[in-house]
């Protein structure tokens, strides 16, 4: 994988020079005339190593370091100056400096340094990847949090594991019906056979009985080759079929048979193969309403239906939202890297506001959304993100905080509750937030797109569309 390099310094022969002696190593590089461009180019496009000037104008490579660190804690920044003192090495050292090397540099010195931390970096990621892939696996398999909901959940769960009759779970989109049905699995004395997950949307109607019973070589237009089917990949262990509702009434007449009979017969081959699994379906439908528009045979419904799971909405256990949070945070810092962003006891309450449509999944979007824009932040009122569509808006809030900690007039907070949608409220809010950095300093176009993320150019777009201007000139 080749590696990408950014050169910040503010002299341009320098960054001739450094880009063409790496690019001739094969690298990919990045370059950038001042810390606030490096930080802007930073938040859209991931580096493996920065060089960094220390004396530029604006800010200087030190502060650019702390941001940078911010950013991603764990990227290697090799820090240049040509007037460098021991005291000035030490401090870029303790800030985090994966090194520190005098002007004019020596190349092959450069070059070998640069080597060491891509090769450090990739060491890390690497380890990331497999404790990302570890925290993922364990968030897929556990039902997080304590209230009663959740807790008649785990227990049904564990009454129901042993046994080998087939599991419907109901609930709606997004609460977490195949964690549950993997946290049963895990549970029963299959365990140690293969729990084999079919999710039936997305699956084309016409592959469905290759997909589940396998076929021959031959059997149909363009089967080059045998292959099993998810029945006889499921043997002795547990089959899962996602949104049942989706399967065809023939694949559920077959599927019946199955059930019964313990045998399938691949496409092309009339002999039959010993299939014994048990099956767990997931629907986030009214079966019952499916029965009456004929989208479910009765006889598979019965047969489904021996025993059920319904899973409670995030909406009916708002208890253990503040669980969630830290756990989907702590989750997405392993995943994306830099440290968890918090959320404070106000925003806590905040949420619990909204009413999770999406549930559990919507509420992973959101803390991913938070971790991108806000990484290793503390989020509070201030500087809260609503959740999309959502019935939360600064103005509600005003009784946890004054409006003038966002920036946000009364004018503005009753423009928001006033909004006839969600993009109007976040104009608004967006808005409020460029003036609150903006004054923030002293209205230093590149400081405030630095801390913000944002090109210079786009922020100058933003100020004009949203016709922006200081408050010493609103007031003259």
């Amino acid at each position: 994988m080749t590696a990408r390099i950014m050169i910040v310094d503010d002299e341009q022969p320098i960054r001739d020079s450094l880009q063409g002696l790496f690019e001739d190593e094969e690298y990919l590089v990045v370059c950038a005339a001042s810390g606030e461009e490096a930080m802007a180019r930073l938040r859209k496009q991931p580096v493996d190593c920065i060089l960094l000037d220390i004396w530029m104008p604006g800010i200087d490579g030190l502060e650019t370091l702390s941001r940078i660190h911010q950013v991603d804690a764990n990227l290697p920044v090799i820090m240049m100056s040509g007037h460098a003192t021991i005291d000035t090495a030490v401090r870029a050292t303790r800030q985090g400096a994966f090194d520190f090397v005098e002007k004019p540099v020596s190349f092959d010195r450069l070059m070998i340094l640069a080597r060491n931390a891509v090769q450090k970096r990739r060491l890390e990621q690497e380890n990331s990847d497999l404790k990302r892939q570890e925290m993922s696996h364990h968030s897929q398999q556990e039902l997080i949090g304590d209230s009663a909901p959740i807790q008649e959940v785990r227990t049904l769960i564990k009454r129901i594991a042993l046994s080998d009759a087939p599991l419907l779970i109901l609930g709606e989109h997004g609460t977490g019906k195949a964690v549950a049905a993997r946290m049963l699995h895990a549970a029963s004395k299959r365990r140690d056979a293969p729990f084999i997950e079919v999710n039936t949307a997305s699956v084309p109607a016409g592959r469905m009985d290759s997909e589940l019973f396998g076929h021959e070589k031959g059997a149909f237009t363009g089967a080059l080759h045998a292959q099993r089917g998810r029945f006889e990949a499921a043997h002795q262990g547990a089959l899962f079929f996602d949104e049942v509702t989706e399967l065809s009434l023939s694949a559920q007449a077959k599927v019946l048979r199955v059930l019964q009979e313990k045998v399938v017969q691949r496409l092309g081959n009339p002999a039959p193969v010993a299939c014994n699994v048990r099956l767990i379906a997931a629907s986030a439908r009214d079966l019952e309403q499916a029965l009456q528009q004929e989208k479910l045979r009765e006889d598979f419904y019965y047969r489904l239906n021996v025993v059920s799971i319904h899973m409670p909405s995030l909406r009916h256990r708002l208890d253990d939202l503040p669980e969630l949070i830290r756990s989907l945070a702590d989750e997405q810092a392993h995943a994306l890297g830099g440290n968890p962003v918090r959320f404070d006891a106000e925003v806590i309450c905040a949420l619990k506001t909204y009413t999770w449509p999406g549930n559990v999944r919507e509420l992973r979007n959101y803390v991913e959304r938070c971790h991108i824009l806000m990484p290793g932040e503390q989020m509070d009122i201030s500087n809260m993100l609503p959740p999309d569509q959502s019935s939360i808006h600064p103005s509600s809030m005003a009784t946890s905080a004054p409006a003038t900690n966002l920036g946000v007039t009364e004018s503005d907070a009753q423009e928001q509750a006033d909004a006839a949608s969600f993009h109007d409220a976040r104009e608004t809010f967006e808005r409020a937030f460029l003036l609150q950095h903006l004054n923030r300093h002293d209205w230093n176009i590149s400081r405030t797109a630095a801390e913000i993320g944002m090109e210079r150019s786009q922020l100058h777009r933003k100020i004009k569309s949203y016709a922006l201007v200081q408050q010493q000139e609103q007031q003259s």
